[in-house]
């Protein structure tokens, strides 16, 4: 086995050395595109493989109701997973962003400790958003792709039932909000470590990114994103969300006649300009605003003495 830079290179393929692990609606989407800009970081093509919670595992879920047993971005097969950065082997970063890294932590910890060939030399993102504005965002969500149709209050009573019945983890809106011991374990299993807040990194892009880069040491440049990737909203149309969505023989052929990174940025800006125009933001209720931000005050409290960051903000 040798390395470059920190970056495992064995017989298998080339490992990624760069994991955002969440939490999911918080800006990972918009972090993840914006370090594949840079000519040093390597991101993989396919965001939220999620290889280390499920690896070598079959992949089942229910989805509104319906049973999904080849989700469309979860890779559980090493020789996929690997794949995912061949062409990234000579950067100084090859990285990916799975936001069930961070919910799903004990298990994706003692898998990354036990089949990545260097885990101390990788580099750990994550990005933590106000836990009841990212439980409505990820809740509108569902709401924009048309696959929840209860009323968010509906969805949180039935939280509890889905999981038992093994419905997608998205579904679970309120439990994937509770940051403290999923960042604890982080802090206590690796080194390398930054802690984001998605309240910095929307109201000041360029400085949040400039701190990304100096954790990375790498070369400060600008990266900052022209628009917000992967937003929430109730569709006018829904019509164009499903196109968006919905494999079709034109997409498949303008895909295989435009390279990757290309096709990836077209993509983003496509989906962008339809999301932009498309959505209507909701407002969550200000008494279920109020029930959820009591459950999870503790946590928060926890949260900011672990950090050392003032999270008063979130607690009003």
């Amino acid at each position: 086995m040798t390395s470059v830079a920190g970056t495992s290179t064995t017989k298998e393929g080339c490992w990624p050395n760069l994991l955002i692990v969440g939490a999911a609606k918080s800006g990972t989407t918009t972090l993840h595109y914006a370090l594949a800009r840079h000519p040093e970081v390597f991101m993989s093509y396919k965001k939220e493989p999620g290889y280390f919670t499920w690896p070598d595992e079959p992949l089942q879920f229910i989805n509104n109701g319906r049973l999904i047993t080849k989700p469309r971005f979860l890779v559980n097969r090493k020789e996929d997973y690997l794949k995912l950065f061949a062409e990234g082997c000579s950067r100084r970063y090859r990285g990916e962003s799975s936001t069930t890294y961070l919910f799903f932590y004990e298990k994706t910890i003692a898998n990354i400790r036990r089949l990545h060939p260097e885990p101390d030399a990788i580099r750990i993102l994550m990005i933590l958003r106000h836990p009841v504005e990212r439980a409505f965002s990820q809740y509108m969500h569902k709401v924009r792709d048309g696959a929840e149709p209860l009323t968010f209050e509906q969805a949180l009573e039935q939280e509890s039932w889905r999981r038992t019945h093994n419905w997608h983890f998205d579904y679970r809106y309120v439990e994937r909000g509770f940051y403290y011991p999923q960042v604890k374990a982080y802090l206590d299993h690796f080194p390398h470590v930054l802690v984001l807040l998605y309240d910095d990194l929307r109201n000041d892009t360029a400085a949040t990114l400039r701190t990304v880069q100096r954790f990375l040491n790498i070369k400060i440049m600008e990266l900052t994103y022209e628009q917000e990737l992967n937003v929430s909203g109730r569709p006018r149309l829904m019509a164009l969300n499903w196109l968006l969505k919905q494999p079709n023989k034109l997409k498949s052929l303008a895909g295989a006649l435009i390279p990757p990174a290309w096709r990836r940025r077209l993509r983003l800006r496509l989906q962008s300009l339809v999301y932009r125009h498309n959505l209507e933001r909701e407002v969550i209720n200000p008494e279920t605003r109020k029930k959820l931000l009591d459950m999870y005050a503790p946590d928060i409290e926890q949260l900011q003495k672990l950090l050392g960051r003032d999270l008063s903000a979130w607690l009003r």
